[in-house]
């Protein structure tokens, strides 16, 4: 499309105007173009998928901030309300949590977070539990991602109950 304006005679208040005029007929024509997918160019369909997708994914998380998850459940000092806020649904996990909590007070755990992979919402990263008996052999653990919070999966939770001795029920 062409718009062509003579703007000689006129003032600058009147050239723009005009000028605002001619930008707001060119979009609103746009605007009203085809919905047929022909008319769409590579370059605008691609910077539309790009939005999206932007959009739509979720940041992932570090091995870092996955580990704090864990470190916050073993730790004896941390609060339940502490703990129970990095589970996924860790308000019906309270009972197991707080039984982990004493039955490991004088337990040392730490852990390796390495390898992590996201798949839309879920996270999942091997995880390597260090005790007093040991380093056992990575292991595939999953958190989900819940209003922007990377929170431990109850799947995972339960895995370090189990290993507590405090499991799921």
């Amino acid at each position: 499309m062409i718009i062509r304006t003579s703007l000689i005679g006129t003032s600058l208040v009147g050239r723009t105007a005009v000028a605002a005029g001619a930008v707001a007929l060119a979009l609103g024509l746009a605007s009203c173009s085809s919905d047929d997918t022909a008319d769409t160019t590579p370059a605008t369909a691609t910077t539309a998928a790009a939005a999206t997708s932007v959009e739509d994914s979720v940041a992932a998380p570090s091995s870092d901030e996955l580990l704090t998850t864990l470190q916050v459940l073993v730790d004896p000092a941390r609060p339940v309300d502490e703990k129970t806020a990095v589970v996924v649904e860790g308000d019906e996990r309270r009972s197991n949590i707080e039984a982990m909590t004493a039955a490991t007070a004088n337990y040392p755990v730490s852990f390796t977070v390495t390898d992590v992979q996201v798949d839309g919402d879920i996270a999942t990263a091997k995880v390597a539990v260090t005790s007093p008996h040991g380093t056992a052999a990575p292991t595939p653990w999953t958190w989900e991602n819940v209003d922007g919070t990377w929170k431990v999966s109850d799947e995972s939770t339960c895995a370090l109950l189990g290993m507590a001795r405090t499991g799921c029920s």
